[in-house]
């Protein structure tokens, strides 16, 4: 059974006068029905309760409202929201489903993705065989003299020891963003005379038909099919052109100009995505089920993230990844533009090493157009509790108003409004969890609008947490990634900082390479060299669970591609071409959106090269291969938390691919063998960690200037010369009769 409770107080004071003018407080899925139904995350609850405050009040304006902030999906006249659910595989109660009238459209294993009617969205809750019901978190896009500083250029020309030229064909490069130009000739191949867009999923568009097995959005395939569609629904972002620049940079063929992308062959899809995570899910099936209709290997790019969940790479969008995880599978993902210490919009306390201990911080606001206000959400330790409070006071800090604490363990999801004097408003949404299903953590996401002059401090305490705080803008139609600063402005607060900003999925999964962003390097006419110096938005790891993060860098700021036609914002370019009758330009933007799209049509050339390559592989690849200079300095084994392993280094890192491919057979072994010293000078010693046969010894310069290849077979310990070697970085592979492993060596 469900209670909603409805309340108003009036309240006065000498110093203040405080207006409760609505409070609802909704008490969902107590301790006496939990049993009754699947467990859900905190945003299917507020749902639920918005969803049937809505039809009380029978407000179309509400409805409206509701439609927008959880991209609901119009299906033969009715309401549809995207889910995501685990399911005990085998007893899940179909006909239950059917009755329903819930559709269900990706499997993959125990994950599967539904849109349920909303007013079923009670009753579906109770379907057997539901383990977990989830209502995805959206997702923005991150967006803030490439090609040679990635050593792509190198690639595309087969020099140095390639065995020959890539460009990415025969690999399906797929873009999930928003904001693409079907018919930009950048999409064509260097004749302009074929489209290599090879299929489109329009998820937002409310008219057209579905790909085959969905049941939403509007699919284009085949060339006329393409043209004529011609763009992408404007969306919630209005005009824009960032998924058509992010597809540039990945497989842009140049369209008659120098910015070519990084795979200028590769196959293209394009999925302008609906925001939910059920939506994602449907993208990544979407791609793996073409991919295999064609035998050819996938990478996908994804610049959009949020700061709304635990940040450790539980969610059900990362699971997802980890399931397609595989050979011919590569994932690539953006790290997220809070970087700039500017804006320390994160914040960790570990109440158990204090008692009784209170945390304050000053929560800073933006002001965007059309903003709501901020979003804080916090993520405790699993198994463990904790509680918050708002207090505001004036330039004195005379305390204004306080709310009273709010314990995770009561899962406190309401809506307050706050008159504060006569005219200035408080407005607190609270939506709070006590235990994730997937992660066990206690979660509040509480989003705060304040129109006084007062300032907001956020006031937290426990005894058995380590408490994580993100603040990011919220606009009155999405929530943002966008971070802003928590202060020290009030007695006793404390600062936050720029750590954990990764963004969820791309920046935090296991099985995602995350990109950061530097600035390409540029050499004068004297030959001094500019730039290639980290980006100062590029998103600092680590992940919650303390992984390093990202994992590699590229060319992410100052980067020139492709801009959307139908952008009517767009009137400034670098240059512009004529194609069959319409003026399609080219500009700069910056942004980890620019770095992740490198890397992936990098990967995309290593697929072509070894098409079999995993996203494990291709990580590993792309970490021991990664170049280093003045500006990333010594990286060791560990990784760095800004730069990952160092900047991506397509030569080399195709180059490896070649190699493990001529070994596919071989099992790669990590751990295969120690090398010193590091850095050599005239010798080095390789030497396994058994004493089986070094057969193959293989040194190649990561810049392709040197190589050496050594086929006497060593017992256990191989003592080289490399004094003849030029000096610089080498990629090292080393194979046994069973094993091989591939590792980084400087001769200096």
């Amino acid at each position: 059974m469900q209670t909603v409770l409805i309340f108003s107080i009036l309240n006065c004071s000498m110093r203040t006068i405080s207006f409760l003018l609505l409070t609802l407080v909704f008490v969902l899925f107590t301790s006496l029905n939990l049993s009754a139904q699947v467990p859900t995350n905190a945003s299917a609850i507020t749902f639920l309760a918005k969803y049937e405050n809505t039809m009380k009040s029978n407000s179309k304006i509400k409805m409206d409202e509701l439609t927008r902030d959880y991209d609901l999906v119009k299906i033969n006249g009715e309401h549809y929201i995207g889910v995501l659910s685990l399911v005990e595989e085998g007893s899940i109660d179909e006909n239950q489903l059917n009755s329903l009238g819930v559709l269900n459209d990706t499997r993959l294993e125990n994950l599967w993705t539904f849109r349920v009617p909303v007013n079923h969205f009670s009753q579906f809750l109770h379907v057997q065989g539901l383990k977990y019901v989830e209502i995805g978190e959206p997702v923005s896009e991150f967006l803030d003299t490439s090609i040679p500083s990635a050593r792509v250029d190198s690639v595309h020309a087969g020099l140095g020891d390639l065995t020959r030229a890539y460009t990415g064909k025969n690999v399906v490069v797929a873009v999930i963003d928003w904001g693409f130009d079907y018919t930009h000739p950048n999409f064509y191949d260097t004749t302009l005379s074929h489209l290599r867009l090879v299929r489109a999923w329009d998820q937002n568009k409310t008219i057209g038909t579905p790909p085959s097995g969905y049941n939403f959005g509007a699919e284009y395939k085949g060339v006329s099919d393409i043209l004529s569609a011609g763009s992408d629904t404007n969306y919630v972002f209005g005009y824009m052109s960032h998924g058509t620049h992010v597809a540039g940079i990945a497989g842009g063929a140049g369209g008659g100009t120098k910015y070519t992308g990084a795979a200028p062959e590769a196959d293209l899809i394009f999925i302008s995505l609906k925001r939910d995570a059920a939506s994602l899910i449907d993208a990544f099936s979407y791609i793996t089920n073409y991919a295999a209709s064609v035998n050819k290997p996938y990478v996908v790019n994804m610049s959009f993230g949020s700061h709304l969940g635990p940040h450790d790479g539980s969610s059900l969008k990362n699971y997802a990844i980890d399931i397609l995880n595989g050979p011919g599978k590569v994932f690539v993902g953006s790290a997220g533009n809070n970087g700039t210490t500017s804006s320390p919009f994160h914040l960790d306390h570990d109440f158990t090493q204090t008692i009784d201990d209170t945390l304050l911080t000053v929560v800073g606001f933006d002001s965007q157009p059309d903003q709501f206000g901020q979003t804080l959400s916090m993520w405790g330790s699993a198994y463990s509790d904790f509680s918050v409070s708002v207090l505001l006071a004036n330039s004195s800090n005379q305390t204004v108003h306080e709310t009273p604490f709010y314990s995770s363990i009561n899962q406190p999801n309401f809506i307050d409004t706050i008159l504060i004097g006569f005219n200035d408003t408080l407005i607190i949404r609270m939506m709070s969890t006590a235990q994730d299903f997937l992660s066990n953590k206690p979660n509040i996401r509480l989003e705060i609008k304040n129109t006084s002059n007062n300032k907001v401090v956020l006031r937290a305490t426990s005894n058995t947490t380590h408490l994580h705080i993100w603040n990011n803008v919220r606009m009155n139609n999405r929530y943002t990634n966008w971070g802003v600063g928590l202060s020290t402005s009030y007695p006793n607060a404390v600062g936050g900082d720029n750590d954990y900003g990764l963004g969820e999925p791309a920046g935090v999964g296991k099985n995602v390479i995350t990109v950061g962003s530097y600035r390409a390097e540029f050499f004068t006419g004297s030959g001094n060299q500019l730039y290639g110096n980290i980006s100062n938005f590029s998103s600092k790891g680590p992940t919650v669970d303390e992984r390093v993060k990202p994992d590699i860098t590229s060319t992410g700021q100052s980067v020139n591609s492709s801009v959307n036609s139908f952008d009517i914002t767009q009137t400034t370019f670098i240059e512009t071409i004529e194609f069959q009758g319409t003026t399609y330009g080219w500009r700069s933007f910056s942004g980890t959106s620019m770095s992740g799209p490198m890397v992936a049509g990098i990967v995309a050339l290593m697929l072509e090269a070894n098409p079999v390559l995993s996203a494990t592989q291709a990580k590993e690849i792309l970490k021991v291969t990664a170049r280093l200079d003045q500006y990333t300095g010594i990286i060791g084994s560990s990784g760095d938390l800004q730069w990952g392993w160092g900047k991506a280094n397509a030569y080399a890192a195709v180059k490896a691919a070649e190699l493990l491919a001529s070994v596919e057979a071989i099992q790669l072994e990590e751990n295969l063998f120690n090398m010193y010293p590091n850095p050599a000078t005239e010798h080095v010693v390789i030497e396994l960690g058994s004493q089986d046969e070094i057969r193959v010894i293989e040194l190649f310069q990561i810049d392709g200037k040197a190589s050496k290849t050594i086929n006497t077979i060593f017992y256990g310990k191989a003592d080289l010369d490399v004094g003849d070697l030029p000096k610089g970085m080498y990629l090292v592979r080393v194979q046994t009769a069973n094993q091989f492993a591939m590792k980084k060596l400087v001769i200096q």
